[in-house]
C-alpha cells in the first residue's frame, strides 16, 4: 500500500486462545514502511480478549558490508545504554552498569574487540541492554558502521531494551542467495521489553496486555554513508 511516508506492507496474525500455552486470542499486526527519508520503519501493534504476555520483536540479521561479505566483527557499534541485564541462557539479571565490562558500547568500538570476553558457548553477544531515556518515547538505540564501505545504520525505538546478538549459533548449515551463513555473518538489534519480565515483579506489568488495551512498538532504521 502507498502511504504519506512511502510504500508499506502490513501483515496480520491471529493467535488463537491457548496457542503455545498463551491465554487469549491475540490479533497482531506488523507494518513495514520504506519511507521517503531513506528509512525502514517498523510499527507493531496487538490486541487481546484475555490478559496475556506480549513482547513482539523484529529479528533481521544485518551486515552492512553486503550479502556474503564475511563477518560483522569489524563493524563499529554504539549502544545508547549505560546498563545491561546479565544472564547465561537468558539475559534477565539486575540492571548492571556496562562501564569497565566487555558490554560497554557507549563509545563506538569494533564488535570483535571484546567478543570472546563476553563469554558464552559459543562465544559472543546475546544480551539485553537497557536503553537510556524514557521507555515509550522514540529515542536513539544504536549506531552501526561498516568502516570499509562507510555505510551507517542508526536505530531509534520506544522500548525499554535492545537485544544485541552476534550470530553466535550460525554454523554454515543455512544458505541463501548464493551465500553460506557462517558464525558472526550477521548481527541482530531487537528493540523489546526486558526478557523474562513476567517473572520479575518490578517489570511484570510491562509485558501483560489486557482487553481494551493496545500493545504498540515502533522502531526506525536510518541509512547513510560516510
Amino acid at each position: 500500500m502507498q502511504t504519506a511516508q512511502g510504500p508499506a506492507i502490513r501483515f496480520t496474525y491471529v493467535s488463537p486462545d491457548g496457542e503455545e500455552g498463551y491465554p487469549g486470542t491475540l490479533t497482531a499486526h506488523s507494518t513495514y514502511t520504506l519511507t521517503n527519508g531513506n528509512e525502514l520503519r517498523i510499527d507493531m501493534d496487538a490486541t487481546t480478549d484475555q490478559p496475556t504476555i506480549v513482547n513482539m520483536v523484529h529479528h533481521t540479521y544485518w551486515n552492512l558490508a553486503g550479502h556474503g561479505s564475511g563477518t560483522i566483527l569489524d563493524h563499529e557499534l554504539t549502544l545508547f545504554a549505560d546498563a545491561y541485564t546479565p544472564g547465561t541462557e537468558i539475559s534477565d539479571g539486575p540492571a548492571t552498569p556496562v562501564r569497565g565490562t566487555p558490554f560497554d558500547f557507549t563509545v563506538a568500538k569494533p564488535i570483535g574487540r571484546d567478543l570472546k570476553a563476553a563469554g558464552g558457548d559459543p562465544a559472543g553477544y546475546d544480551h539485553d541492554w537497557l536503553v537510556n531515556g524514557s521507555p515509550k518515547t522514540m529515542r536513539p538505540v544504536a549506531r552501526l558502521k561498516d568502516p570499509k564501505s562507510g555505510r551507517v545504520m542508526t536505530i531509534e525505538g520506544d522500548q525499554p531494551g535492545v537485544q544485541f546478538y552476534t550470530g553466535n549459533y550460525l554454523d554454515g548449515s543455512m544458505t541463501g542467495k548464493g551465500a553460506t551463513y557462517r558464525q558472526y555473518a550477521g548481527l541482530c538489534l531487537e528493540t523489546q521489553k526486558v526478557p523474562n519480565s513476567i517473572n520479575k515483579p518490578e517489570r511484570m506489568q510491562d509485558v501483560i496486555l489486557r482487553p481494551g488495551q493496545t500493545y504498540q512498538h515502533h522502531m526506525v532504521h536510518r541509512f547513510t554513508a560516510e
